[in-house]
């Protein structure tokens, strides 16, 4: 009995330790979050290009007449690197003066060319009493990349771009897909990038004097919208 009893407690007091190893623990947390890269484009002046008064005198009676050169800076600024492509189209679709019909992008093949590059495109600046006032293009050249020159380049699916100097406005004449994005090094595919700057010049025309009522002030009313897409 005696070593039946002392077998038992053996027994129990194994148990026991065994249950004291088991009880040991230690615990691994790994946490964080997934967080969108965020980029912000802000355009100089609100976005205003403002012509002001334009003396309807500086108006030719039977040609289309240029407006001053303008400019707007344009920043893009994000929270880390990254690529970026940017496609404008036309805020004021069926009013751009032209030759032919407006494309998908609202774009269409200007009346003149001036300094508008080859193939580049314009779109409207309003009607008034359904008479179409005028068109103007975006063109954009290099920009500053986190200090360093960034070369513009284009394309038309994302995908294949270039770096054609006919290819640096916003819009293609017959208003086809047109992204405009930066590279660097000579590099022909969009660079990642935190902090962008460049300068965007604006190229207006306005229509003759014979087809607008110039009776009583005429508003003019441009529109480019901008979407930006994450590489």
């Amino acid at each position: 009995m005696m070593n039946k009893m002392i077998k038992t407690t053996c027994a129990l007091a194994v148990l026991a330790a065994s249950c004291n190893v088991m009880a040991e623990s230690v615990e691994m947390r790994v946490t964080g979050a997934v967080t969108p890269i965020a980029c912000k484009p802000v355009l100089a002046n609100n976005g205003i290009v403002d012509f002001g008064m334009v003396n309807a005198n500086v108006l030719s009676d039977d040609a289309l007449t240029w407006l001053p050169q303008k400019e707007v800076v344009l920043n893009i600024s994000c929270s880390a690197p990254a690529k970026i492509a940017l496609l404008a189209t036309n805020g004021r679709p069926g009013t751009t003066l032209s030759d032919i019909d407006e494309g998908v992008t609202g774009a269409s093949m200007p009346m003149v060319r001036g300094s508008i590059p080859t193939w580049g495109g314009v779109i409207g600046l309003g009607k008034d009493n359904e008479k179409k006032i005028g068109a103007f293009t975006l063109v954009v050249n290099d920009a500053d990349i986190d200090g360093e020159t960034g070369q513009r380049i284009a394309s038309a699916d994302r995908i294949g771009w270039t770096n054609s100097n006919a290819k640096n406005s916003f819009f293609d004449e017959k208003g086809a897909i047109r992204h405009i994005s930066w590279g660097k090094d000579d590099i022909k595919e969009p660079a990642a990038f935190k902090n962008l700057t460049t300068t965007i010049k604006i190229y207006s025309y306005v229509n003759k004097k014979s087809e607008l009522d110039l009776t009583k002030p005429i508003k003019i009313d441009g529109q480019a919208n901008f979407e930006m897409f994450y590489l």
